[in-house]
């Protein structure tokens, strides 16, 4: 149980004055006192009457350095032939006289049912027609010309022009200007939810660990595949180490396969007491699944309902427990083979209407304890006891949080804090304690092209390493690597700067000379946007699995350079020294000062040309793929 607390947390911000007072010299927020505070003071060395100040940084510079073993991402399995690949543009509003046309002229039996049925008997294309019937034939060569794209100006027509204004808004049986606006809004609405799509929200990967040994470690990999993506595949993977080579992944030749009523959108994993529980959602129903080292995957338990389910959480504390939540509101803990228990609903946001239905779930440090999320906010509901309910989390009203975010994403760090929880913006991330609500913990801002929608924590191994946050994005495929330290003795501070990891889309680079229209459908399928991603740390290596909307899975696996030194995860860094300036001596401090920073440049280019020469040395282990396999999505 982590119930140590730091004995002081970062300042925001503060101002030296009155409240209503406000700074002359901001620069945007350059030079102001934030997020530093400091560490200890005491008089300088010497007769001097000066005092040393010695301040800490929430963001420090310095922190574990991963590098990439492969300059791309490889292909784990082979490519589903069956996948439909999508164009992937976005489609734009303001092409509704397009589709308009296209309507009217492939669907005129649609368009125009009701006043051709009365104008049949008034018009005519055939050779010879009555004489109270008018002829059309003149504008069959005007018709045949529509299905070419023509200058308009050159190939107008003076009959069909007056005919337009005379019946063109009563010959459509949906009014022009009705159907024009219909399909704006369909285009806007369609343009929206392939450029941010809330139904993938968590990601529908997962790995469970089930065996591990010295040389090896066993697990499970989870993932959906086939043209709908409704087919459940649970896949035994070993990943081999041997000395200080990379590791090997090994997949069994066949996958047990479960095949399921809807597309899998979600897929949630815990493991405890040697067994894993697996759950599934899908638009309409969810679904558990039981793993063991020894045993076939069981099926424990499935739900279904009229609404459509937005979250499935397994629970960290106790196995076939569940939470799960609708677009409607409604909330429940799910025992499975022992049914649900509604503990909150709203039909109506937290805090402000964000006119989405959007809902999540997550458990806390207590198993009873739930964290309920909207794009508002979130707050952590206690099922024990009605209208128990205390914010954790509140868009423009928690500690450096903009009015203009919402929340994408929240999640639970059991793995690297007991009290600790994730919320993604599309600006920025924040860690949360449950037990100093509306405080972060930690702020980054992380400057992605596409809101994060997928998430992976891994703990540090030992004190002297690292807690990660794998955030991942859907539609831009991005990955970034977050780190921090501390949390329970000492302050959360981040190390090093963001990091970010390679995608698929960036693999096309590195393929064998392919012909344009090869490599055009290789450029298609690897930019399909993302369905989900997971991790797994082994010693000195981080694997990264990533999953398209295609079923495509690709791997990479990154090395923690050991010349890197790495920070204590219950003691500070190194602070800064702020000191007066002495005239006597300076060029001494001068001359070590340069002769430090060329010790630490030598040090770090070596590192990087030994780091260099493994990556050119490593040769493909078995079981892995080569980045050539990438051509046989084509």
């Amino acid at each position: 149980m982590d119930s140590k607390f730091p004995n002081q947390l970062f300042p925001h911000f503060y101002l030296d004055g009155p409240p209503e007072v406000k700074p002359k010299h901001t620069y945007g927020g350059w030079g102001s006192y934030e997020r530093v505070f400091a560490v200890n003071a005491g008089p300088c060395d010497g007769d001097q009457p000066s005092i040393q100040h010695v301040f800490e940084s929430q963001h420090t510079l310095s922190g574990e350095e991963w590098v990439p073993v492969k300059p791309a991402v490889t292909p784990l399995i082979p490519p589903c032939e069956d996948a439909e690949v999508s164009s992937g543009v976005l489609p734009d509003p303001m092409d509704f006289p397009e589709h308009m046309q296209y309507f009217y002229q492939h669907h005129c039996m649609d368009a125009f049912s009701t006043m051709g049925h009365l104008l049949q008997d008034n018009l005519s294309f055939k050779k010879k027609q009555p004489k109270d019937v008018m002829s059309m034939r003149w504008a069959r060569n005007f018709i045949e010309g529509l299905k070419y794209k023509r200058c308009e100006v050159a190939f107008s027509s003076r009959k069909i022009r007056h005919l337009h204004h005379i019946v063109g808004d009563i010959v459509s049986d949906v009014p022009p200007s009705l159907l024009a606006s219909l399909l704006h809004e369909e285009l806007t609405s369609r343009r929206e939810q392939q450029r941010f799509c809330a139904d993938a929200t968590g990601g529908a990967l997962g790995y469970v660990p089930l065996h591990e040994s010295r040389g090896y470690s066993d697990g499970c990999l989870i993932y959906p595949s086939g043209d709908a993506m409704d087919k459940l595949n649970l896949h035994r993977v070993v990943q081999q180490f041997s000395d200080d080579k990379p590791p090997s992944f090994v997949m069994d030749s066949q996958p047990f396969v479960y095949y399921l009523n809807g597309t899998v959108r979600q897929i949630s994993s815990a493991n405890m007491e040697d067994v894993g529980n697996v759950a599934v959602r899908s638009d309409y129903f969810c679904a558990v699944w039981l793993l063991g080292d020894k045993t076939k995957p069981l099926l424990m338990d499935v739900i279904q309902t009229k609404d459509r389910f937005s979250c499935i959480t397994v629970s960290p504390h106790f196995p076939n427990e569940l939470a799960v939540v609708n677009e409607r509101g409604a909330a429940y803990l799910w025992t499975a083979k022992k049914g649900l228990q509604k503990f909150r609903e709203e039909d109506s946001n937290l805090y402000f209407n964000a006119k989405s239905p959007w809902r999540w779930c997550e458990f806390s440090c207590h198993p009873r304890v739930m964290v309920y999320a909207d794009r508002t906010g979130a707050e952590l509901t206690d099922i024990r006891s009605a209208d128990s309910n205390h914010t954790l989390f509140r868009v423009g009203r928690t500690a450096a949080c903009m009015s203009g975010e919402r929340v994408i994403l929240a999640k639970y760090l059991s793995k690297s804090h007991t009290h600790h929880h994730l919320i993604n913006t599309q600006f920025s991330t924040y860690i949360m304690d449950e037990r100093v609500p509306s405080v972060p913990m930690l702020k980054w801002d992380h400057m992605m092209e596409s809101p994060p929608m997928f998430a992976c924590d891994l703990p540090a191994q030992n004190p002297s390493q690292t807690c990660k946050l794998l955030l991942g994005a859907q539609r831009s495929q991005e990955l970034m690597l977050l780190q921090y330290t501390g949390g329970r003795e000492h302050v959360c501070q981040t190390r090093g700067s963001i990091q970010k990891l390679s995608s698929p889309k960036e693999s096309l680079s590195h393929l064998n000379l392919l012909l344009p229209h090869k490599r055009h459908l290789a450029q298609k399928r690897l930019n399909v946007p993302a369905a989900g991603f997971t991790a797994v740390q082994k010693k000195d290596y981080l694997s990264v699995f990533q999953l398209t909307e295609t079923g495509d899975i690709f791997y990479q696996t990154l090395k923690l350079h050991m010349d890197q030194t790495a920070s204590n995860n219950d003691a500070p860094e190194q602070s800064v020294s702020v000191q007066p300036t002495v005239e006597t001596g300076e060029s001494e401090n001068m001359q070590s000062d340069n002769d430090d920073q060329s010790v630490r440049s030598d040090s770090e280019t070596e590192g990087r040309q030994a780091a260099l020469r493994h990556l050119e040395t490593a040769q493909p282990k078995q079981g892995s793929r080569s980045p050539s396999c990438l051509e046989q999505m084509v």
